[in-house]
């Protein structure tokens, strides 16, 4: 795997090989507190014996196969309720990359994965610290299935079972970091209003009638959008509804 990006302008010119550890995450986190680390700093791993997914999920990846990594950022200009911003940018930036190998399909499901159909190919756990109402750092971490061929019985994919043809996962990652550096330029700006249309342009499910449960309850609605903090905007019966992450589950 690279040492460092060399296409890329600040992502990935510091680079901290692992070959083995819990998550990348928190080997990330364990780093920033004990050192002054420069934003655009990536922690890499072949495995991960405790990857942490969404909602206290684990992500389970064979040794050597996929992209396992986390990136630091310090976006101090992000208020909270800009939050969700960080999700998008990197939904963005992986689906780009994916994008780059499977010419459709490509669609990112709210709120922090990316699909090739209906099976997921990439997740995004991103972690923040806060200063007052600023980010002070945010540790995103994010796994490509590249190689892998064995889900068991998760719905997933992976760019090789999409194309045949095995991936080399350093030229995929450096994919995903250039497209990153690319969508920040937008988020540094401010350019909300840019990063949302993108991301409702390949928003999973939307505007198509789709079964969630909520409440318990099983009921069918048309994804619509996103409102301005990452809440999920749902039409059920005519009426337009936001949903948190807990609110919904994507059922059929």
């Amino acid at each position: 795997m690279h040492k460092f990006f060399a296409k890329t302008i600040f992502i990935g010119k510091n680079v901290i090989f692992l070959t083995e550890c819990h998550s990348t995450n928190t080997e990330l986190s364990k780093l920033v507190k004990k050192s002054s680390l420069q934003t655009g700093t990536v922690v890499m791993a072949d495995y991960q014996s405790a990857g942490k997914g969404q909602r206290a999920n684990s992500w389970s990846s064979e040794r050597g196969m996929n992209i396992l990594s986390s990136i630091l950022l310090r976006p101090s200009f992000l208020a909270i309720d800009k939050q969700f911003f960080l999700n998008i940018l990197f939904g963005l930036a992986i689906s780009d990359a994916i994008g780059h190998f499977i010419a459709s399909g490509v669609k990112i499901k709210w709120p922090n994965d990316v699909y090739v159909h209906d099976h997921k190919i990439a997740g995004v756990l991103i972690e923040a610290s806060w200063l007052r109402n600023k980010i002070d750092y945010a540790i995103c971490g994010l796994g490509v299935n590249v190689n892998q061929t064995n889900f068991a019985s998760l719905k997933a994919t992976s760019l090789f079972l999409e194309t045949g043809i095995p991936q080399n996962r350093g030229e995929v990652i450096e994919l995903i970091l250039m497209s990153l550096e690319k969508w920040n330029q937008l988020l540094q700006k401010r350019d909300y209003e840019h990063l949302l249309t993108a991301y409702h342009e390949r928003l999973y499910w939307k505007d198509d009638l789709h079964l969630f449960k909520i409440d318990e309850q099983l009921i069918e609605g048309r994804i619509k959008g996103i409102d301005p903090i990452g809440q999920l905007r749902v039409l059920i019966d005519g009426s337009e509804q936001t949903f948190d992450l807990k609110g919904l589950v994507f059922v059929a």
